[in-house]
Order: structure tokens, then sequence, then C-alpha cells
């Protein structure tokens, strides 16, 4: 009886240290790579646009925006980025050497702990822009 008491109560102290032994961490808390996020991409991806149209999409807030990239057939575009406080709006007006063509907008980012990510979308970009409704009426006119 002694026996099985000092066993059961050594099984407990034994599940007790160990639990504590492995909670200990010494302040290396590794937090993991965290990597931006890219949504809401305009025009959509397999969309036409205009050549010279404007492109948007966000990113998540935790990214780093001076590392924002985005380029279109190897061309880098000139980013206009709004910090929204949770996401940063990102807008680029395409280039107008790319007409009659389809274009993958390649994007980069990373977030303050250089974790890299990439996205990105394909669009198919006219030959000209299309004309809208009013000039079309005043062209039959």
């Amino acid at each position: 009886m002694i026996k099985k008491s000092l066993i059961s109560a050594s099984l407990i102290a034994c599940i007790g240290f160990t639990a504590s032994a492995f909670a200990y961490n010494s302040g290396n808390i590794d937090l993991g790579c965290k990597k931006p996020r890219f949504k809401t991409f305009t025009p959509p991806h397999k969309a036409e646009a205009d050549p010279e149209s404007e492109i948007s999409f966000t990113v998540s807030g935790y990214a780093d925006p001076t590392t924002i990239k985005a380029t279109a057939k190897n061309t880098p575009l000139k980013l206009n980025i709004v910090d929204k406080q949770s996401f940063y709006a990102v807008s680029a007006t395409l280039p107008a050497a790319l007409t009659g063509k389809y274009a993958r907008i390649h994007l980069k980012a990373n977030n303050t702990v250089e974790c890299k990510a990439k996205d990105g979308w394909l669009i198919k970009i006219r030959d000209t822009a299309e004309a809208s409704p009013e000039a079309a009426t005043e062209d039959s006119e």
C-alpha cells in the first residue's frame, strides 16, 4: 500500500517537473514567418484592360511598404502606396508599350522580419483604349 502510494506520488511529481521543463523557453520565442498577403486585384485575373489604365491591389498591413514592388513584362511599375491602417492600397498605371498582349503582374513584398512573399495575376491589354459610350455617340453625330 505504501509502495503504491510512493510510486503514484513519484509519477505525479515527474509529470509536473516534465511539464515545467518543456514550458521553459529562456526568451527564445520563434514567432515564425508571417508572409504579406496580396488581395483585391483590379482588373481581376484574366480580365481585359486598356493600355495605360490603372491597376490596383491590396497588401496586408504587416508588410513593409518600402519593399512592395510590381512589374509587368519585366517593366517595373511606379506604385502609389496608401496606408489604410490595417492594409496598404496600391495602384499603378500600365506601361504604354504593352498593347495587345497578355501581361502577368508580378508582386513582391517583405514583412518587417524579412519574410518574403510573391504573387500576381494575369491580364489582357487591349490594342487600343475602348471608346467611352459618350465618345461613340459624339462620333456618330
